[in-house]
């Protein structure tokens, strides 16, 4: 994967398939995982986990969505 020195999001990143996929991203040099879930506390264990940044996110909401891209524009870069 083409990953190295970039900032990756990843939705339902607290379990199963968005949890493998964050910890997939961060050993292939992702410079930044971002780890969105509803599940505050999931998301900020395997931030932890693989030295990313969680941010709690539901999907669902259109407020939430748009947090989450404004967040990690202003810490990360658009």
């Amino acid at each position: 994967m083409k990953l190295q020195d970039r900032v990756v999001v990843v939705t339902g990143a607290a379990s199963g398939i968005g949890r493998a996929l964050a910890i997939r991203f961060a050993r292939e040099g992702a410079r930044r995982v971002i780890c969105a879930d509803l599940n505050a506390d999931g998301a900020r264990e395997v931030a932890a986990e693989i030295g990313g940044v969680a941010i709690e996110t539901n999907v669902a909401r259109e407020a939430d969505v748009q947090r989450l891209i404004e967040r990690t524009e202003s810490e990360h870069g658009p």
